[in-house]
């Protein structure tokens, strides 16, 4: 779709199936990982028709140019249908090869990690990773998308921390890697707090998207853990 501003997106439109506001716990997120200081691919919410789609802006297009993307799939050459699990610390194993800022993109990894654990994003395996070329075979990670809080799932990650912490999501499984990625304990504490905050305001953030009670009351078991 193109929107107003004439700009490439992705429309998204809610499912017949759907028991929650879906497109809307979509856009409320993104809304929030920004907040939170993600990187994001531009999101809000329309109404066709009474039916509200969620538009994602394509961040792969610019002036008509196509800038080259992979998902994490590819970057760590996993094929299709593998049936092996896989982890966050071989993303961070990519980007020491392979990217072009690695510190900051490893970094941000992490904190992407706990905005995912905190909403309960838990489909977040490696094809809802990506990557974007820079030059020269460098990558920095994409601006993320298809964060969704799911108040109905396990409380387990797609794409597991690490082996040594399998696909629970929790905080302190997350602390157990701060060495991986290089991250100070007081850093990582400050980058908690950072998450925190922002996620601790999303009834008020999802009332201003135009989010009922009733539609935030829904995914309060996803918020509130």
């Amino acid at each position: 779709m193109v929107d107003d501003d004439g700009h490439l997106c992705i429309g998204k439109f809610p499912s017949v199936a759907d028991e929650r506001a879906v497109t809307k716990g979509e856009v409320l997120a993104m809304k929030l990982a920004a907040s939170a200081g993600i990187r994001v691919a531009e999101a809000r919410l329309v109404n066709i028709d009474d039916v509200p789609i969620a538009l994602i802006r394509r961040f792969d297009r610019s002036e008509g140019r196509r800038t080259m993307y992979i998902s994490a799939a590819t970057m760590l050459d996993v094929p299709a249908n593998d049936p092996n699990e896989h982890t966050y610390t071989e993303i961070v194993d990519a980007l020491r090869v392979h990217g072009a800022e690695p510190k900051k993109d490893i970094e941000e990894l992490w904190r992407r990690i706990a905005f995912s654990i905190l909403i309960a994003n838990v489909d977040d395996h490696l094809h809802n990773h990506g990557f974007l070329h820079v030059d020269k075979g460098k990558w920095r990670l994409s601006p993320a998308f298809d964060l969704n809080p799911f108040p109905q799932r396990a409380r387990e990650l797609k794409t597991w921390i690490s082996e040594d912490t399998g696909p629970e999501a929790s905080i302190d499984s997350l602390l157990s890697v701060i060495r991986y990625f290089r991250l100070p304990l007081p850093r990582a504490n400050a980058i908690l707090s950072e998450v925190k905050s922002a996620v601790a305001k999303w009834r008020s953030v999802g009332s201003a998207i135009g989010m009922t009670k009733f539609e935030l009351d829904q995914f309060a078991d996803a918020f509130e853990s």
